[in-house]
Order: structure tokens, then C-alpha cells, then sequence
């Protein structure tokens, strides 16, 4: 008679992708319900060089893959779907803190598939009442699909960069009937 094996949870990266970006880390499957495990956002400096943005934006990516991606891989990198910023200079920051992402992602052995970047609308959708949700109802549904404390606050959420990481990764789980 061979013992039935406990499965093992995954482990997921998401990232809301810019030159201030945020990240989260979210353990799903297993035997217990998803449940964030890291977020933050790097808000960076205005008054730095774009180069300088871009490296702290590397660097933050880099630390986060080493500290929670090495031990414990990740399973799957997601980050919401970027065609066009509001303007010309929004959209290369935006590019820009992709290629730097890119560029620490690749150092530790992981890549973004396109099939694994998701729509804004659709992230609204996943954790709040439609395409159009708020900055705070995002983090409210975020709360509510992680089982995180009302007051909970997200770190350095103040241009909501945390709690979107959090909703990227959400989103995708909900797509793929993870949770």
C-alpha cells in the first residue's frame, strides 16, 4: 500500500511593473489556502537619474528572487499586462522598469511569459466589483481573497504598487482555478 503524499505548495512572484514598482509573494496549494507570504512596493526618487531608478528597480527585483525565490523557487512570475502609459514619459518608465526586472529575473533563472501577464480590467475584476475598482477596493479584495486583517497595510502602498502586486498574483491564481 504506498502513502498517499501531501501536495506541496507553490510559490508565485507578482509584479506591479514600473519605475516604482511592487511585488508580492503568494504560497498557494497544498493543503492551506493561498496566503501572502511578502509585499512591498520601491517607490524611487524623481529626482534620480532614469538609470539610477532602473537600478534601484534591479536591484529590488534581485533581492526579492534571491530571498524568496531560492530557497523556495517560484513557480510562476506575473505582472499585469502594459501596452501604452497616459503619456510618452510614463510609458518609458514603465519600459524601462521592465527591461530592469527582466534584466534581475534572468540572473536568477526566470522569465515572464506573455501568457502570464494579465490585463489591468482583469485584475480589477478578480478582486473587486468590476474593471473599474478603486485603489481601495482593490485592496479590499485583496484582504478578502488573502484572509488578511481588515486594517491590514500594505508597506509602502502609497501609489498602491503593493496591494496591485498582490491582485496581479490573485488574478492569475483565480484565472488558472488555483483559488
Amino acid at each position: 500500500m504506498s502513502r498517499a503524499t501531501k501536495p506541496k505548495p507553490k510559490r508565485l512572484l507578482a509584479i506591479d511593473t514600473s519605475a516604482s514598482p511592487g511585488f508580492a509573494v503568494i504560497e498557494y496549494g497544498g493543503s492551506k489556502p493561498a496566503s501572502l507570504i511578502y509585499t512591498d512596493a520601491f517607490p524611487t526618487d524623481t529626482s534620480l537619474s532614469d538609470a539610477e531608478r532602473y537600478e534601484v528597480v534591479r536591484s529590488a527585483t534581485a533581492l526579492i528572487c534571491y530571498k524568496y525565490g531560492t530557497a523556495t523557487p517560484f513557480d510562476v512570475v506575473v505582472r499585469e499586462h502594459f501596452i501604452k502609459g497616459g503619456s510618452k514619459r510614463g510609458t518609458q518608465l514603465v519600459f524601462g522598469g521592465w527591461a530592469a526586472v527582466d534584466m534581475a529575473l534572468r540572473a536568477f533563472g526566470y522569465t515572464i511569459d506573455s501568457d502570464n501577464e494579465i490585463p489591468p480590467t482583469t485584475v480589477k475584476k478578480a478582486v473587486g466589483i468590476s474593471g473599474k475598482a478603486t485603489k481601495a477596493e482593490v485592496e479590499q479584495g485583496v484582504r478578502k481573497a488573502l484572509n488578511l486583517p481588515d486594517d491590514y497595510v500594505f508597506p509602502n502602498n502609497k501609489g498602491g504598487d503593493a496591494s496591485d502586486a498582490a491582485a496581479i498574483g490573485i488574478a492569475y491564481l483565480k484565472r488558472e482555478g488555483a483559488i
